[in-house]
């Protein structure tokens, strides 16, 4: 009778290291899950920064252009000064050589109004050699400006254009998934859209029994069909999730959460599925869709979600070049 006691007692403790090995092993892959969404989102923040520069880009080439308007104007104006005074010098020289009998006080003087005439013809040519030098450096900066705001055109245009074919395949895909799952009640089977996602959300009652982690044959069914849509698709990451109502210990509820959809996955690659493509979360009782309240409440809560998420490679790419 001892010897019973003392198996039966390894026995419960081997088990319990195996449930807290494979508890730790899905914590980890949940928060590698949780950290690819903060990179997702960094990098659309990163997107949205990029999109706020090329805007910047854009002012500050009207302000460039402005100013040099305004520099080729004063750069008319100095032409136009200089041209005056080159006519003023002329007569003056023109006077010099008539009045070159005149007294040498009054040749003084004329003379001392050609050097003032010249200095100052001397000083508006450097102001325009500056001018000159301004201007050219203003349309270098405003070239390269342009170009800057073309290659961010470009980019951005490229960008618009991989989001809108990622939007247009997951509209195909849901429509195509929707259809394919068509048999099943609302209460037990979903399909919607949010945040350029597919959620498919399957009830407890379809998958499977209470407190169970054992899919159901109306389960298997839906998930084979599920499969059947997806291998078409080997681009689209897939994450099943599974949820539970706040009965019973946290412990418990992570437990099962997790195990239900490890059991949808290894459903979905028996059918098929790239193992590569699909990841197994549980979220126990702590992402409720209504308050857990009432039981009816409790039975929406208890649900497993297969989430499908484009690959957002492409747009890595475009985002880092």
């Amino acid at each position: 009778m001892r010897q019973i006691s003392y198996l039966c007692l390894v026995t419960l403790l081997l088990a319990s290291c195996v449930s807290t090995k494979k508890f730790d092993e899905l914590a980890r892959e949940k928060r590698m899950v949780e950290a690819e969404r903060t990179k997702l989102q960094a990098d659309i923040a990163r997107q949205r920064t990029a999109i706020a520069d090329l805007e910047t880009k854009a002012e500050t080439l009207v302000q460039v252009q402005e100013q040099l308007a305004t520099t080729s104007q004063q750069k008319d104006g100095l032409e136009n000064t200089l041209s005056d005074l080159q006519q003023q010098y002329d007569q003056l020289l023109r006077e010099k050589q008539e009045l070159v009998s005149v007294s040498g006080e009054e040749k003084a003087m004329l003379s001392g109004e050609l050097a003032e005439k010249q200095k100052q013809i001397d000083q508006k040519e450097r102001e325009l050699r500056l001018l000159e030098k301004k201007l050219q450096s203003q349309e270098e900066n405003l070239e390269s400006l342009q170009e800057d705001v073309r290659i961010r055109e470009r980019k951005l245009q490229d960008l618009m254009y991989e989001l809108n074919e990622q939007d247009s395949i997951m509209r195909a895909l849901r429509s195509t998934v929707t259809d394919a799952l068509t048999g099943f009640s609302d209460a037990d089977l979903t399909v919607s859209e949010r945040n350029g996602k597919i959620y498919v959300s399957l009830s407890q009652n379809l998958l499977f029994a209470k407190g169970s982690n054992v899919l159901d044959n109306a389960g298997k069914s839906a998930i084979r069909k599920l499969a059947g849509v997806l291998k078409d698709h080997p681009d689209i990451l897939i994450n099943v999730e599974g949820h539970t109502d706040p009965d019973g210990t946290p412990a418990k509820n992570w437990d099962l959460s997790v195990s239900r959809a490890t059991s949808v996955v290894k459903q979905l690659t028996a059918s098929g599925l790239d193992p590569s493509q699909v990841t197994a979360s549980g979220r126990a009782f702590y992402d409720p869709l209504v308050p857990n309240d009432v039981e009816e409440n409790k039975a929406m809560n208890r649900r497993t979600e297969i989430i499908l998420a484009p690959r957002l490679d492409v747009l890595y790419n475009l985002v880092e070049h």
